[in-house]
């Protein structure tokens, strides 16, 4: 009697586990699979991810999208003849499980080229240069978080970035540089325009941007301060996925010849 009811105890296991696999291998069929130049020409359609917000991808005053990245990515997608469709995401954790899903062909937001290896992506040649900064109130505006004058100040500190944003590493190595802790906290589905607007209103006291997207936003958060950078210019690329090489190859050159004529 014990061993029949160890038994049927396995084969209960032995059915849950196979629901389980067979449920996975479907839903890996379900899911669009990494496309190159050639699936992308053959649709017509590129597929692009970015941040919702001034700087990346939004609405503007004409009702009319607007945005560096978005104009950037349909500048390269009206040049190869073909349609731009784009799935908004302020999380820059789940812009890369859309790349890796085959849901997106392109992250087009700024991404931090650096030392650190992400085999789940291929970085373009960069873009353009920004500048990381620490957004704080000002120094009259505030008595309830101390004001920031230098990177030593942040010891002991918490710093909100976006979830998944590469100021995270950043944050580290200033740590080791000035030999304590900086807390970081990472922020779920929120992009720059909505940190500002919590360390505007008091909810939180520091948070790490990008200053160009900092700039585009700063008239409406008047108390802010933006004078701390975290750090010096950096660049920032756009990614696919590493099966991608012909779509990397023609990006690549694309943003060559763009910066070339840019030049002139």
């Amino acid at each position: 009697m014990q061993q029949r009811k160890r038994l049927n105890k396995y084969v209960a296991i032995g059915v849950v586990i196979a629901l389980v696999l067979t449920w996975k291998m479907k839903s890996r069929e379900e899911e669009p699979p990494t496309r190159d130049y050639s699936e992308i020409a053959q649709e017509g359609i590129l597929r692009i991810t970015t941040r919702y917000g001034a700087g990346t991808y939004y609405i503007n005053q004409l009702d009319s999208t607007d945005g560096f990245h978005y104009l950037k990515a349909k500048e390269f997608a009206q040049a190869q003849g073909w349609k731009l469709e784009v799935i908004p995401e302020m999380d820059m954790k789940r812009q890369k499980e859309l790349l890796a899903s085959g849901k997106v062909d392109l992250i087009a937001d700024n991404l931090l080229l650096n030392s650190n290896p992400d085999t789940t992506i291929r970085y373009t040649t960069p873009l353009h240069i920004d500048h990381p900064i620490i957004i704080q109130r000002k120094e009259t505006e505030d008595t309830l978080c101390q004001y920031l004058k230098s990177q030593v100040d942040l010891r002991g500190k918490t710093v909100c970035i976006p979830a998944g944003s590469p100021f995270r590493q950043r944050i580290i190595h200033l740590m080791e540089e000035i030999g304590d802790t900086i807390y970081i906290e990472e922020m779920e589905r929120y992009g720059t325009e909505q940190l500002m607007a919590m360390v505007a209103y008091g909810d939180r006291c520091y948070a790490a941007c990008e200053e160009e997207i900092v700039k585009a936003h700063i008239d409406s958060f008047p108390n802010l301060d933006t004078r701390l950078a975290l750090g010096f210019n950096q660049f920032y690329a756009w990614g696919v996925s590493p099966d991608a090489t012909t779509l990397l190859d023609s990006l690549n050159q694309w943003i060559t010849r763009q910066k070339a004529t840019n030049k002139r």
